[in-house]
Parts: structure tokens; C-alpha cells; sequence
């Protein structure tokens, strides 16, 4: 059975709960990163939440769209700052959960169309939703948006490094020397305390703002307040890794992930231009991953775009799909 719920009456702890079984469980997914989302930018939109209840009284799959201007809906969340959206649903019932979503739950919104973005190629729905529209009679556009690089991370840094290709692990090395030679007293260090949290996000946004003008245009006021809140939720779950690159105490680079299940993903990150020749921003995402593996993740994921620095440290690349339904 599906039913559609108003956003603002779902249950926390059933959302909680059913993002927590699964096996990558998505920030992007999660009530720490929609509740502000939405608090931020969905003001006037129409919001639903579809839920559905194959038995029982506790849902087993929850669906967050939005309203379209022009009609229609999408997922809730934003394009500029989410890298992936989708379903929660349990695993194993991703297609009854679809096929029940196309037969009951679109009519019930009104129909299409249906814009689904932000689909990675190594989720169910990607594959599902096509077959099922064939199906049902409804058209189906696939395409491809973008690439989001990920490195599967060995068990040490040495580990890591030898998984480069030499070229990019001599460069990789040459780098981080350089950077020690011309950055006096030069350390990592990630955000442990609430007060080094209020002080750090501070510096973040600077460091992101001075990084390039495209950067100090998208972080305006209501950005900056959004990225803060969504990293003070991260950060009191215990998820946010907040990390700088720091000479003689001063931050030089910086940068916001997320751990997520056995993954560390790079959200976002700033540097300051006047150090650009030390490339102090490739070298801290080294120490991020360095960090990640320390820590015992898995998979560092690199998230949207196809920035040259990814490849440099082994990213490979993970298609991500925009899907369209309409009748």
C-alpha cells in the first residue's frame, strides 16, 4: 500500500530507522542533510513524502519529492548541492516498491512527469525504474549527468599510494614534499570539539569563498547557513569530518566530508589562492584519504564532477543517471 504523507508529520525515527538498513546509507538521504534543505529553500513548494506499507504498520519505503514549477516532481533536495538522490527502501524490495510507487502513487500525485536525477549507476532504481515504465506503458529517458570518482581504499596509505599509477604517485609525493618545504610548521588536523567546530566552520567558508569567484558567488549568506546547519547535525551524529590544512596556525585548506557507513565522502572544500603554488588542496584530500583508511573506511568517494585532482589520486569513475518518467 503506498500512502502520501505531509513532510513536515514523518516520523524521525521511523526515517532513521529504515535509512539505517541500508548497506551504503546516503547522507544526501538522511534527515540531517532534507530537514535543512528543505528549511532553507522549499519555502512555498509542495513537498509529499511517499510511503509505503507492504505489511504491517511501519513503512518500508519512503519516497521525498517536490513540487515542479512548470508541473510534475522530483526529488526534494537540490541539484547544486545534493551529488545523489533516490528511495529509502529496504533492501531486497526496491522493485515491488517502484512498480507499487508507478501503479498507485503517481496517479494519487497527480501524474507526471517524473524527474528523477542523481541516480548512481550502482543503485537498484537506476536499473528498475526503465523496465518497469516498459511495462507499465510509460516513457523512460535515461542519461547520463555526470561521473562521481571513488577510490576503493587498501588497508595503509603505503597500500594506497602503490595502488597509483607511478606517474601520479611520483607527482602525489613530489607535491607533498613541496608543501612541507614551503609551508613553515605545516599539520593536518580534524574538528573534534564543539567549540573548535563553531570557530572551524568559520574558517571553512572563508577558505571556500576565497577559493575562486564562482565559489564566493554560491556561498552566499543563505548557503553559508544552510552548509552550517546541515554540518552541526553531521557533526553532533558523529558523521562530519571536517578537515584542515594548517601552516604555523594558520588554515590554508579545508575540507567537509561526510562518514557514511563505511565510506568517507568529499563534500566540499576551499582553499586559500595565495598558497596555490603548494598546492595545498590536493595535498590535504591526500591526508583526508590517509585519514579515511586510518579510520577504517572502505571507499572514499570524490562525489559529482569530474575534476582533474580526482584522477590524480585514483578516482574511478561511477556514472550518475537522470531517469524521466512521463505517460
Amino acid at each position: 500500500m503506498i500512502r502520501l504523507i505531509e513532510f513536515e508529520k514523518i516520523s524521525f525515527e521511523v526515517w532513521d530507522a529504515l535509512l539505517a538498513r541500508l548497506s551504503s546509507p546516503s547522507p544526501f538521504l538522511s534527515r540531517l542533510f532534507l530537514v535543512p534543505w528543505c528549511l532553507a529553500f522549499c519555502s512555498g513548494q509542495s513537498v509529499r513524502v511517499v510511503a509505503w506499507f507492504p505489511s504491517g504498520d511501519t513503512p518500508e519505503g519512503l519516497l521525498f519529492l517536490r513540487r515542479l514549477d512548470y508541473g510534475g516532481w522530483t526529488f526534494l533536495g537540490g541539484e547544486n548541492v545534493t551529488d545523489y538522490f533516490d528511495a529509502i527502501v529496504t533492501p531486497g524490495g526496491e522493485e515491488a516498491f517502484w512498480r507499487e510507487f508507478l501503479e498507485e502513487g503517481l496517479p494519487a500525485l497527480g501524474g507526471g512527469p517524473l524527474l528523477l536525477p542523481g541516480l548512481a549507476e550502482d543503485t537498484p532504481s537506476h536499473v528498475i525504474l526503465p523496465r518497469l515504465c516498459e511495462e507499465a506503458g510509460l516513457s523512460c529517458l535515461v542519461e547520463e549527468m555526470d561521473q562521481a570518482p571513488y577510490v576503493s581504499l587498501p588497508g595503509s596509505f603505503e597500500d594506497y599510494l602503490a595502488l597509483l599509477g607511478q606517474k601520479e604517485r611520483h607527482e602525489l609525493r613530489r607535491k607533498m614534499r613541496r608543501a612541507a618545504e614551503q609551508l613553515p610548521g605545516l599539520s593536518f588536523r580534524l574538528t573534534m570539539t564543539e567549540g573548535e567546530f563553531m570557530l572551524d566552520m568559520r574558517s571553512f567558508i572563508d577558505l571556500h569563498r576565497k577559493s575562486a569567484p564562482g565559489k564566493e558567488k554560491f556561498m552566499d549568506d543563505q548557503m553559508a547557513a544552510f552548509f552550517h546547519e546541515v554540518a552541526s547535525g553531521f557533526f553532533r551524529a558523529g558523521m562530519l569530518r571536517l578537515a584542515f590544512l594548517s601552516s604555523e596556525g594558520e588554515d590554508i585548506a579545508a575540507a567537509l566530508q561526510f562518514r557514511a557507513g563505511r565510506s568517507v565522502l568529499l563534500y566540499n572544500s576551499g582553499y586559500d589562492p595565495r598558497r596555490r603554488s603548494a598546492n595545498p588542496g590536493l595535498v590535504l584530500i591526500a591526508r583526508c584519504i590517509e585519514s579515511a583508511i586510518e579510520e577504517g573506511a572502505v571507499e572514499y568517494d570524490f562525489l559529482r564532477g569530474t575534476e582533474r585532482y580526482k584522477y590524480d589520486l585514483g578516482g574511478r569513475d561511477r556514472a550518475v543517471r537522470r531517469v524521466t518518467v512521463a505517460s
